[in-house]
């Protein structure tokens, strides 16, 4: 046997010791991270960012509060430099205005690759905030409520589709429905029907047109997990990935569908309600500097991909708790009566609930605040940076660097500010409080972001939910069937399956 090959086994021991000394010098050297040290939570997380992402791999992100409650602290460390903080007020600084704490790297799972190998970015997810100013900018206006309420004839349109295709599906005392599917079609036919003046074909054909509800999903699915390794994902679906669909022509599946929207968009005709495309448009001809074609198309985009999944999320969680609290069902019956008998008998008694005569529903309003608070469509924790200087959040400074957040799931827990009875729906909790107090439930909330970069799609959620359901249960007896199906699937959104209903028509509210 030579020298070397006897030499083999102690140089292989050599480089695995020296590969372990390295390994526990950079775990203790991340376990004891000045400032952060000291802060509770699992210890693999303060060690390896790989206990964040099998936790978010996992589906754990909406038991953030249970964990947060376990080690009795408002800061919770969930990776060597990250901070998961549950106290609302701090929550309202990382989330402020003043100073802006930037999005975190994760958002990068959330741009594109366009055809001409750029990358994509939209307002949700730019992490550059002077760059995030000047692509809103041209746009927001149309997202404005008082340009949103242009599109409720829009809204109407899908809505009166959806009502018919359940007389004519479902009306039958022994026919069962996946409300959770038809909502979600629903939602998607609305933001078409927005963006584009026209629906996309869910609701007529029944069917999960070009799979985008499952890409969708994917796409979710991917931010929530792969977003946690940021480095990984940019150069496997941007760089790689991207690079070969590409030189193969092809593109991002709810991308490539949007563009196809676009290439196709006819725009509506003088007197129609005006659509977002063609809000668009006139954009591109003030701001050609910023809407070039990708870039338009990414708007689109957001849209699409953006409104359907998270509008759909809050008008399941309304129509399972009405169906679950028949006493909460009755009180609401009541107010959509009263609504339609103020129109008096010059009203229009069959047109469609107003989105002003639902949001003038006290009680609905209150259930709609409850149901957005015990669920939040986002599941996991919305990360940001904290800026030079450091930042004293909780009573302990945290460096420059350091990656915070707040997990709706969270702060919208918090026992001290919703009492005792936090992890239960209860909307008389915000009918029986004063003033002060529902600001600061209010100001709780993370269900549409916060401060500068609050989501610019929230006045579109609000529109159709505050119009559909009040609708949907004016027209229909709901009545909740194979319950031990409905189920909830936790990601970077919290998605509901299994929503099962019998429906039958009403003739009139009264009967």
């Amino acid at each position: 046997m030579g020298l070397l090959e006897e030499s083999l086994p102690y140089l292989w021991r050599l480089c695995l010791g020296a590969l372990l000394g390295i390994f526990c010098m950079t775990a203790v050297r991340r376990r004891f991270r000045p400032h952060l040290r000291d802060i509770p939570g699992p210890f693999l997380a303060s060690i390896s960012d790989l206990w964040l992402l099998q936790h978010y791999v996992r589906r754990k992100g909406t038991a953030e509060y249970a964990l947060h409650r376990k080690y009795k602290s408002p800061l919770l460390r969930l990776g060597p430099n990250t901070v998961s903080v549950a106290d609302p007020e701090a929550m309202k600084i990382i989330y402020g205005w003043k100073p802006v704490f930037k999005k975190s790297r994760l958002y990068i799972s959330q741009h594109q690759t366009s055809r001409g190998g750029e990358t994509i970015t939209n307002v949700s997810a730019e992490m550059d905030e002077d760059k995030h100013g000047r692509i809103r900018r041209p746009i927001s206006n149309a997202y404005a409520m008082g340009s949103v309420l242009q599109y409720e004839p829009l809204v109407d349109c899908s809505s009166r589709t959806f009502m018919d295709v359940m007389r004519t599906r479902f009306a039958g005392p022994e026919i069962a429905c996946d409300f959770s599917k038809w909502l979600q079609m629903y939602a998607f036919d609305v933001v078409g029907e927005m963006t584009f003046s026209k629906r996309f074909g869910f609701l007529e054909s029944g069917e999960d047109v070009e799979n985008m509800m499952y890409h969708t999903g994917r796409a979710m699915d991917w931010i929530g997990m792969i977003g946690q390794v940021p480095d990984l994902d940019e150069w496997l679906r941007l760089k790689i990935y991207g690079k070969i669909r590409i030189l193969f022509g092809g593109s991002n599946s709810v991308v490539g569908f949007s563009a196809r929207q676009v290439r196709d968009y006819t725009p509506p005709e003088e007197g129609q309600a005006p659509d977002f495309l063609s809000k668009f448009l006139k954009g591109r001809e003030k701001h050609p500097d910023i809407f070039s074609e990708a870039q338009l198309v990414e708007f689109a985009n957001t849209n699409v991909g953006g409104g359907s999944d998270t509008t759909a999320i809050a008008l399941r969680e309304l129509v399972y708790r009405f169906l679950t609290n028949p006493d909460t069902l009755s009180i609401f019956l009541e107010e959509i009566k009263t609504a339609l008998s103020a129109r008096g008998t010059d009203g229009d008694l069959d047109a469609p609930i107003t989105f002003r005569e639902g949001q003038n529903m006290p009680y609905f309003q209150a259930c709609l605040k409850e149901c957005l608070r015990v669920h939040p469509p986002l599941g996991q924790m919305l990360p940001r940076v904290v800026p030079e200087g450091g930042m004293v959040l909780c009573g302990k400074l945290l460096p420059a660097g350091t990656i915070v957040g707040s997990n709706a799931w969270t702060v919208s827990r918090d026992q001290n500010l919703f009492g005792e009875d936090a992890d239960e729906y209860r909307p008389q909790r915000w009918l029986r409080v004063d003033p002060e107090t529902a600001k600061r439930m209010e100001n709780a909330s993370l269900t549409f972001g916060g401060g500068p970069r609050v989501c610019i799609g929230k006045n579109i959620a609000l529109l159709e939910v505050n119009k559909f359901i009040p609708e949907l249960f004016r027209r229909f007896r709901l009545t909740l069937v194979h319950p031990e199906k409905y189920h909830l699937v936790p990601g970077w959104l919290v998605l509901q399956h299994g929503l099962y209903v019998k429906l039958s028509p009403r003739e009139t509210l009264s009967t």
